[in-house]
């Protein structure tokens, strides 16, 4: 009985480890643009950033603070990959596992980012397609954040299963909402690139979560 104690107390330690180097990465990206993040908790200020980049001739959205944005994105995915894995089948995860679940969200992210962009250049998409990846990028950094606070409480406190599990599915509908809003200005601002967009959907978005699922998720199951 002791020795699971000081199992779990292990577990809970490398959790809130994790959590607190969220923290520094959060405050990492305030300290970078502090205007900038403080209008993250509005969602109609996204426009305002589009607006900016929407002047540039290119976006560079390799820049130290999309690079933090896009870690705490990962980190959030992975803390609520473990914590819903515990919650639903109450297996015990370690930190290995979680830097590995970060590791390969990074690399496929990463990969399909390299690859859109290919495509990009290669078929000379318009603007307005690359601001609808921008928006895409800036609503999920938003809505890890959220989710973060979420899963810290999570961690704190005790919840049911079943409380865990209506959040969750509410706060995805709420995202798939604002992502149904991007694919609406995509294909308002230019009907003729529904081809692009169809594409996008089925082999950028879609099909790397499905492979992750059988590859990765599924075992553990």
């Amino acid at each position: 009985m002791e020795e699971l104690i000081y199992r779990n107390n292990l577990n809970q330690d490398w959790i809130s480890f994790i959590f607190f180097i969220n923290l520094i990465i959060l405050s990492a990206i305030f300290k970078i643009n502090p205007p900038r993040f403080r209008s993250i908790i509005f969602f109609h200020s996204t426009d305002i950033h589009i607006k900016r980049f929407s002047n540039e001739k290119k976006f560079n959205m390799i820049t130290a603070y999309n690079i933090l944005c896009f870690i705490l994105i990962t980190s959030t995915l992975s803390l609520f990959l473990i914590l819903f894995l515990k919650y639903n089948y109450k297996t015990v995860l370690f930190s290995f596992e979680y830097y590995y679940l970060l590791s390969l969200l990074i690399l496929m992210f990463s990969t399909r980012y390299i690859f859109i962009q290919f495509l990009i250049n290669q078929l000379k998409i318009n603007i307005n397609f690359r601001i609808g990846i921008l928006k895409h990028f800036i609503n999920n950094f938003r809505f890890a954040l959220f989710y973060l606070i979420f899963l810290l409480i999570v961690n704190s406190v005790e919840i049911k299963n079943i409380q865990f599990l209506l959040f969750t599915l509410c706060y995805l509908i709420i995202w798939i909402f604002y992502q149904f809003r991007i694919l609406i200005f995509l294909f308002k601002s230019n009907p003729q690139q529904i081809l692009y967009i169809i594409i996008y959907l089925c082999t950028l978005r879609l099909l790397p979560w499905y492979w992750f699922y059988v590859l990765i998720l599924e075992p553990w199951l």
